[in-house]
């Protein structure tokens, strides 16, 4: 696959990125996008062809907005990116859509939120990200009845608003069978809410972890029947101190680190 790369520093972190395609000096039309959709500063740092497609990357306040304009119904469906991951770490996909990147410890070092897609009259188009190896592949179900270009974005940043957090084997074992004991969220909450590092990072969890009970039971389960850990994000709407307005919690499968 042909790709281009560049390198650039947001808030101290240094962020690789790798777009598909072909160089070329066409860059997306940011005009076609709602504000309320871009949040790119500039002119576009890097742009790349693929087909019918140009793909554009642009500095952002919290790291690399990139757009995918797809011209018409020839162009690919597919678009993949090659993470950068740190040695040891690892990409984990959500089932809000979102991506997180860890290092080695386990620490989150960079994620991708829920990707969006929308066609030239800003009618949502269906659009998912899928983690195949080392590469973030971005899928837009577009049609030849779509009306074309559609804008996708797989939106790269180095902070967003919530805590992520990995649990442990012994962790993992312990919520499983809490799960299997039906001991409730109660005590569930216990342990998942224990993971956060501290005050006030537990305000509205317990809360939290009761209104998407049924919907993380699966997911711990699987972990734990593979063999493997769960990895936790706990995301909030809204900044303030203590954080408030958590929308759900979701749990996903990644190598255990310890």
């Amino acid at each position: 696959m042909d790709t281009s790369s560049l390198t650039i520093t947001v808030e101290s972190s240094d962020i690789s990125l790798q777009l598909p395609g072909e160089p070329t000096t066409t860059a997306v039309d940011t005009s076609l996008v709602s504000d309320d959709l871009f949040s790119g500063q500039g002119a576009a740092l890097l742009n790349t062809t693929m087909d019918s497609a140009v793909l554009s990357s642009f500095a952002a306040d919290d790291g690399v907005q990139t757009l995918i304009q797809i011209a018409g119904a020839d162009a690919p469906t597919e678009y993949r990116f090659p993470l950068d991951l740190p040695e040891g770490g690892q990409a984990a996909l959500f089932d809000d859509g979102a991506v997180i990147v860890s290092d080695a410890s386990g620490t989150a070092v960079s994620g991708f939120r829920a990707p969006w897609a929308v066609d030239a009259n800003g009618t949502p188009v269906q659009t998912s990200f899928r983690i195949d190896r080392n590469e973030l592949v971005q899928v837009v179900d577009f049609t030849v009845d779509t009306a074309f270009p559609v804008t996708a974005d797989p939106d790269l940043g180095t902070e967003w608003w919530g805590y992520y957090v990995q649990l442990t084997r012994t962790e993992t074992k312990r919520v499983a069978t809490i799960v299997a004991n039906n001991q409730g969220p109660v005590v569930l909450a216990g342990v998942l809410c224990g993971a956060l590092p501290a005050p006030p990072a537990v305000v509205g969890c317990g809360a939290a972890i009761a209104a998407a009970y049924f919907k993380i039971i699966d997911p711990i389960n699987r972990a734990n029947n593979a063999g493997k850990c769960a990895a936790i994000n706990y995301p909030w709407i809204a900044i303030s101190s203590p954080p408030v307005g958590w929308t759900s919690i979701n749990v996903t499968t990644v190598n255990c680190r310890r």
